[in-house]
């Protein structure tokens, strides 16, 4: 009998514990059904740099990092990128930086001309300084997150469960 007990208790620790890892992808799923089919994706990325070094990072963003998001949005694969800081002091969460990229949707960005590396060697021919570069902003990052921000369109589909 209690070796029943213990396979049934064993079998029901497994299905809480599974469901209970799947439940978060489940439910964010959920809560983007087609609600950003066809609109343009909103990625906003988010930075935390020691105290006083800002500019620096800030610096070595607009250098290393900018061009690439230029060449992209003459290209049409990003329609804007715009750099944030905080207009008051909070205390969570905490970033020094939030970079928000409007690009079109998916299916109707152009074809990038160039993969990722290749744009990086077409912009930057002497790339040990690229990387040197690159890797005194990612050196100066204390904390990075990106986030992907779908449209919610309440007047005509107020619904976050409700496919489109």
């Amino acid at each position: 009998m209690c070796t029943k007990s213990l396979k049934s208790a064993a079998w029901l620790l497994f299905a809480l514990s599974t469901f209970s890892a799947i439940l978060p992808t489940i439910a964010r799923a959920q809560a983007t059904i087609g609600a950003g089919d066809g609109k343009n994706t909103v990625s906003v990325d988010f930075y935390k740099v020691p105290p006083g070094r800002q500019d620096e990072w800030l610096a070595l963003y607009k250098k290393y990092h900018y061009p690439i998001m230029q060449y992209q949005k003459a290209h049409g694969q990003v329609i804007s990128e715009t750099v944030y800081t905080r207009a008051i002091h909070q205390l969570s969460p905490s970033w020094d930086f939030a970079i928000v990229i409007v690009a079109p949707p998916a299916d109707k960005r152009p074809k990038p001309e160039y993969s990722r590396s290749q744009l990086i060697r077409k912009l930057f021919p002497d790339i040990d300084d690229y990387v040197k570069g690159e890797k005194a902003r990612w050196t100066l990052t204390l904390e990075h997150w990106d986030e992907s921000w779908t449209e919610v369109d309440i007047d005509n589909h107020p619904s976050l469960y409700e496919p489109y």
